[in-house]
C-alpha cells in the first residue's frame, strides 16, 4: 500500500499540469516543457504535446484558427469547452498546451488542450 501510494505521489509530482481531453481522458503536460515555436511544431511527430506563445489572429470555422509567432502560422484547433471561460480577442498573447495533430494530405495543426492569456 505504502509503495502505491508512494507512486502516486512521484506521478504528481513529475507531471502537476493536467489538461482534460474529452475524447482520451486526461493528458499530461510536464511543468518544466520547452515553449516551441511555430517552426519547430510543424517539425514535430504525430501526438507530440507542445506549449506555444503567440497570437490567435483570426477563427477559421470550425473550432480551427489562425496563430502566430515570430516564425510563422499554424491552424490550431480549440474546442469551446477547452477555452474554459477564458475570452480571447485576435492579436491577444497567450500560451496554449496541446498536441500535434499531423494527417496525410492536410497541413500540421495543433489540438488545443487548455490556453492562457499572458500579460504583454
Amino acid at each position: 500500500m505504502k509503495k502505491i501510494l508512494l507512486a502516486l505521489i512521484c506521478t504528481m509530482v513529475a507531471f502537476p499540469v493536467i489538461a482534460k481531453d474529452k475524447n482520451k481522458g486526461f493528458i499530461f503536460i510536464p511543468e518544466n516543457v520547452v515553449v516551441e515555436t511555430v517552426e519547430n511544431v510543424k517539425n514535430k511527430s504525430d501526438e507530440t504535446l507542445v506549449v506555444m506563445q503567440g497570437k490567435i489572429v483570426k477563427a477559421l470555422g470550425d473550432d480551427k484558427y489562425a496563430f502566430t509567432d515570430k516564425t510563422g502560422e499554424i491552424i490550431i484547433e480549440i474546442d469551446e469547452e477547452d477555452f474554459d471561460g477564458v475570452t480571447v480577442t485576435a492579436g491577444e498573447l497567450v500560451e496554449i498546451s496541446g498536441e500535434v495533430d499531423k494527417e496525410m494530405m492536410k497541413p500540421t495543426k495543433v489540438d488545443v488542450k487548455s490556453i492562457k492569456k499572458l500579460s504583454k
